[in-house]
């Protein structure tokens, strides 16, 4: 089945037509996801959020929802799963909202598969342009999906939460041990030094 059909599709909001100006009366503030904000996992770096400051309201179709999947445009494709700490965020028209319609599918899931290497295999064909290296929301409309039953899904999310809590425990270790031995160098090579 295509992405399309269990899935509503649509870019994020052209921020130039809402940004307001600096003598503005009137000014909004909001948070704002970036290409920055997008990590190597399903979740946002709430390092790289933006701050956008407009004149009006802007729609809630142009914001982030628990339970959105928002999918970078731009190389590289990654997708991110929107949960109850991050909704309520502009999503600039460099990314797309894919919005899930039916119960078939888990969410997180989907963020999964579309950063899967099987699915980035098929947008990089898609990929256009050269000095911007970019896909279409159609072409993810057109992405093929096979899912699971719901159950495999939950089981699949499982799985992959605890892989990357255990990544970044290695990760964590692995500069500690770098620490350590930089350490036990500088110690060592002080002492002859004061030896001599």
């Amino acid at each position: 089945m295509k992405l399309k059909e269990i899935a509503d599709i649509r870019t994020g909001l052209v921020l130039s037509r809402k940004k307001a100006p600096l003598s503005a009366d009137v000014k909004i503030h909001y948070k704002q996801i970036t290409l920055k904000s997008f990590s190597s996992t399903t979740s946002l770096t709430i390092d790289y959020i933006d701050e956008f400051v407009s004149t009006e309201e802007i729609a809630d179709t142009y914001m982030s929802c628990a339970a959105d999947i928002v999918v970078r445009l731009r190389e590289p494709i990654t997708a991110v799963y929107i949960d109850e700490s991050t909704k309520g965020m502009i999503i600039p028209s460099l990314m797309a909202i894919v919005r899930v319609k039916s119960g078939i599918v888990n969410g997180e899931f989907l963020a999964y598969y579309i950063n899967s290497t099987i699915s980035q295999k098929m947008l990089e064909k898609e990929i256009k342009g050269t000095t911007i290296a970019a896909i279409k929301t159609k072409d993810l409309e057109e992405l093929d999906v096979v899912l699971p039953s719901f159950e495999e899904q939950k089981r699949v999310v499982a799985f992959m939460k605890l892989s990357q809590k255990e990544t970044e425990l290695l990760d964590r270790l692995k500069k500690q041990k770098e620490q350590l031995s930089q350490a036990v160098l500088d110690t060592i090579i002080q002492q002859n030094k004061d030896n001599n």
